[in-house]
């Protein structure tokens, strides 16, 4: 963690796993007697939406709220509010059809949380989150196995009506099934039967280091192959659901590891 040179806030990652192959993004705030966001309970909200509703999660939040008091940016309006504690505001929203794609602020009075939400006209491409990474095989507890989680992001093509490009707009996650092909580097590629499985949560747990008999020449589990995302509802311009593909690594153990810790 890295804190902030006034001690009110830290922020950095923590991790866990034999690999350190999980992990969260983490900010702490200090708590004080001012008003302070935390964050909202959703990614994005679409152009021409109606009474959608959004929570507010903070601490010290006002005893009496108005829509007045809310802000959610440009083209969004509160409809009312509908509830309150100090801990959380629920509101409910109108975003109008002419809103621009972008990031929204939200304010509660004069506290800010900066790039909250962010306001979208269409999803225009998903992708496969870490796009390009590496599990490890094992088995034995000398080795073991080094997982991998996969997520799905949405995007909005952003203000310069070009997709994959630096001012694209991370919408969230959605809903996806999951599934594993070959990634065809040989004749007669068969890695995606042997380096492990794939859950419908997107958590890819590996297969025993080996050798196995089962492959030729008594290989390891080891391979290269594609892990692919199909949207549960989503739909491209073309009316087919959107997929996307990340390129998985299942490498063998790590067999030294070296002590991170520094000594003096």
């Amino acid at each position: 963690m890295t804190v902030a040179p006034d001690q009110s806030q830290a922020e950095g990652r923590w991790f866990w796993g034999s690999y350190d192959e999980f992990g969260a993004d983490v900010k702490l705030r200090r708590v004080s007697a001012a008003t302070t966001i935390v964050a909202v309970d959703r990614a994005s909200l679409k152009a021409g939406s109606q009474a959608q509703r959004v929570r507010i999660l903070g601490d010290g939040l006002p005893a009496q709220v108005t829509p007045a008091d809310l802000d959610f940016g440009a083209g969004v309006t509160v409809r009312r509010v509908v509830s309150r504690t100090p801990q959380e505001v629920v509101a409910e929203v109108d975003v109008a059809a002419t809103a621009i794609s972008g990031k929204r602020d939200v304010a509660v009075r004069s506290a800010l949380l900066p790039s909250a939400i962010a306001v979208y006209d269409t999803i225009d491409y998903i992708k496969v989150l870490p796009g390009t990474p590496i599990a490890r095989l094992g088995g034995a507890a000398q080795r073991p196995k080094g997982y991998e989680q996969f997520e799905v992001m949405a995007y909005n093509r952003g203000a310069d009506n070009k997709p994959n490009t630096a001012d694209d707009v991370e919408l969230g996650p959605i809903d996806v099934s999951w599934s594993v092909q070959e990634f065809n580097e040989v004749f007669g590629d068969d890695d995606k039967d042997y380096v492990g499985t794939l859950s419908q949560t997107g958590l890819f747990t590996p297969a025993l280091d080996g050798p196995n008999p089962q492959r030729k020449q008594m290989r390891d589990n080891y391979g290269t192959v594609w892990v692919v995302a199909t949207a549960k509802n989503e739909r491209d311009k073309n009316g087919k659901l959107f997929t996307a593909k990340g390129y998985l690594v299942v490498a063998p153990p790590l067999y030294i590891i070296w002590d991170k810790e520094i000594t003096p």
